[in-house]
């Protein structure tokens, strides 16, 4: 087991030559259902006045940019729009790298307001009709309130027609923290959930992550920040700081960043001593 240090700011500031930048997780290090994080507003302040770089990596997958900013805003923690780096953004150069543009895609769910697939490019829809009829070229997994079992049968019989259709989960994570320590499934179990059906019935679907753990974030967040400091960082000089085990820590050392896990989200002591992702250093609090 692991140590807890009681303080992540305490520790930053007495290494902060060891690190070029910070990659903050959002849910459960800086905010819980939309309420800041105690220390969350004194780390961004700490953060600005000594022009230490950062970015928010976020994948929330139900809300844009922008309805992020707007969340954190509303907690009391104001950011600019280049301060965020969420799963969808990720989604614009999957697009343009696998030729995507104006090609129809059924949201299981929502992908943000506005519809960060939209941005990117793509045309969707919300209409399960439209996956029966052979009008989607892919499926995007979003979140939020929505009719499970009609987009998980159309979603299943689609891909038993069209089993190389593409199926693009911005968002892996299986849940994410509510207040009072409550859990809320997310679109990773969605999909879980779609890919059990389509093996059982004899063939396998293969989804692209673009979120935590998975590289695509991790690369869009470094350009982001070497464009901010005008130089190459190497990933090692980087710090991802987060709430969990599978996405946050697994996702930095897959990438090679440091990391550092909070201990105010959804991993607990007992959960970070049986687990097999270890994290470089533990806090207890910001």
């Amino acid at each position: 087991m692991i140590d807890p240090l009681p303080s992540f700011r305490a520790w930053l500031f007495a290494h902060a030559t060891e690190i070029d930048a910070l990659l903050l997780d959002v849910d459960g290090v800086l905010m819980t259902s939309r309420a800041p994080m105690p220390g969350s507003r004194e780390l961004i302040a700490s953060l600005r006045e000594h022009g230490i770089p950062f970015l928010l990596l976020t994948n929330d997958g139900c809300n844009s940019p922008a309805q992020k900013l707007a969340d954190l805003a509303h907690s009391g923690l104001e950011f600019h729009t280049d301060e965020l780096v969420s799963c969808g953004h990720a989604l614009e150069e999957l697009v343009a790298e696998r030729g995507w543009r104006d090609e129809t895609f059924f949201i299981m769910g929502e992908l943000g307001d506005p519809c960060y697939a939209v941005t990117a490019g793509l045309r969707t829809t919300n209409d399960p009709a439209a996956l029966a009829a052979g009008e989607c070229s892919g499926v995007l997994v979003g979140e939020k309130e929505y009719d499970w079992e009609a987009a998980i049968v159309g979603v299943f019989n689609f891909l038993k027609q069209n089993p190389q259709a593409p199926v693009v989960v911005p968002n892996p994570d299986l849940y994410f923290p509510l207040a009072a320590g409550r859990l809320h499934a997310s679109s990773g179990s969605t999909v879980a959930f779609v890919q059990f059906l389509c093996r059982n019935y004899g063939f396998e679907v293969e989804p692209i992550f673009l979120g935590k753990p998975h590289a695509p974030i991790y690369r869009h967040a470094h350009r982001v920040v070497e464009r901010r400091v005008g130089r190459s960082l190497a990933a090692s000089r980087l710090f991802m700081l987060g709430d969990s085990l599978t996405s946050d820590i697994l996702g930095g050392r897959n990438y090679g960043t440091r990391t550092g896990l909070m201990l105010t989200g959804i991993t607990s002591p007992a959960l970070l001593a049986s687990s097999p992702t270890k994290p470089e250093l533990v806090f207890s609090s910001l």
